[in-house]
C-alpha cells in the first residue's frame, strides 16, 4: 500500500508544482526578449500597448509591446540580454520585436548595434529596410522625408520598401542617402568616419559601444587607403583627409 500511495502523492505534487514551473519558464522566456533602459538624456517616454504613456526610468525593463518616444534634444539607449544595443535620437518613435532583432523607426534616428555572433537584425521605416548581420549602423530620417544610412563597422544592405529590387550594400565608413519618393538607389559615398564618431548625437554623450574596437579598425583602414576622389573638395580644412567627404550633418535632433 505504501508504494502506490507514495506514487499518487508524487503525481499530485508534480501537478501542483507544474503551473509554477511553467510560469517561471514563461518569465524567463519573456525577459530574454525585453530590453533594459541603459541611458536617458532629457525627455524619454514609454508607450505601453495597454497603459497610458509615462516617463522612462533608468534601468527599467521595456517589453516588446512598448514603444519608445523621445522629445526634442532627447536621446535614449536600450540594451538587450545578448548586448544588442539600440540608441534613439531626438524626436523619434521606436518599437522592437524578436528580442530587438526587428526595429521599427517612425521618425528621428537610431543607432543599431548587433553582435557578430548573433543572427542579425532588421530596421524598418516607411521608405527603406536595412538588414544587418553583426554590424553597427545609424539610420536617420532627415529633411523633407529623406533617409540616410551610415555604417560604422561591418556591412549592411539597404532596400527600398516599395521597390524591393533596389538594393545596395553599404560598408564601414560609407553613407547612402535616399531622397523622398526614390524609385532607384544611388551609390554609397565615403564619409569621414573619425569625425562622425566625434560629432554624432548618437555617439557623443553615450558610453563606448561594445563594437568600438571594430569601429576604430574601420577608421584606421579608411585613413590608410589614401586619396579616393581627387576631384572632391575638402570643405573642412586640412586636418581631414582630402579624399573623404565630411560626415553627414546630423538629422533633426
Amino acid at each position: 500500500m505504501l508504494g502506490p500511495l507514495r506514487s499518487l502523492l508524487l503525481r499530485v505534487f508534480c501537478l501542483l508544482l507544474s503551473p509554477m514551473c511553467f510560469g517561471a519558464a514563461t518569465i524567463a522566456a519573456t525577459s530574454s526578449k525585453d530590453a533594459r533602459v541603459t541611458q536617458l538624456i532629457r525627455e524619454v517616454s514609454l508607450l505601453p500597448a495597454d497603459a497610458p504613456p509615462r516617463r522612462a526610468a533608468l534601468n527599467e525593463t521595456v517589453h516588446e509591446t512598448t514603444a519608445v518616444k523621445t522629445g526634442g534634444d532627447s536621446r535614449a539607449e536600450l540594451t538587450f540580454p545578448d548586448l544588442t544595443i539600440t540608441r534613439l535620437g531626438a524626436n523619434g518613435l521606436y518599437s522592437f520585436r524578436n528580442a530587438g532583432r526587428r526595429v521599427e523607426l517612425n521618425g528621428g534616428s537610431t543607432l543599431f548595434r548587433v553582435p557578430k555572433d548573433s543572427r542579425g537584425g532588421t530596421i524598418l521605416s516607411s521608405a527603406v529596410t536595412v538588414g544587418i548581420t553583426g554590424t553597427t549602423v545609424i539610420l536617420e530620417q532627415i529633411r523633407g522625408g529623406a533617409s540616410r544610412l551610415t555604417v560604422l563597422e561591418g556591412t549592411a544592405r539597404l532596400t527600398l520598401a516599395k521597390y524591393r529590387d533596389q538594393q545596395r550594400a553599404v560598408t564601414a565608413g560609407q553613407s547612402l542617402e535616399v531622397p523622398p519618393g526614390a524609385t532607384r538607389l544611388g551609390e554609397p559615398k565615403e564619409i569621414d568616419l573619425a569625425a562622425l564618431m566625434k560629432t554624432s548625437p548618437l555617439i557623443v554623450g553615450f558610453r563606448p559601444l561594445p563594437s568600438q574596437n571594430l569601429i576604430n579598425n574601420a577608421i584606421r583602414q579608411q585613413q590608410q587607403r589614401g586619396p579616393l576622389n581627387q576631384n572632391q573638395p575638402n570643405r573642412n580644412g586640412p586636418q581631414r583627409p582630402q579624399n573623404i567627404a565630411p560626415p553627414p550633418a546630423p538629422g533633426p535632433r
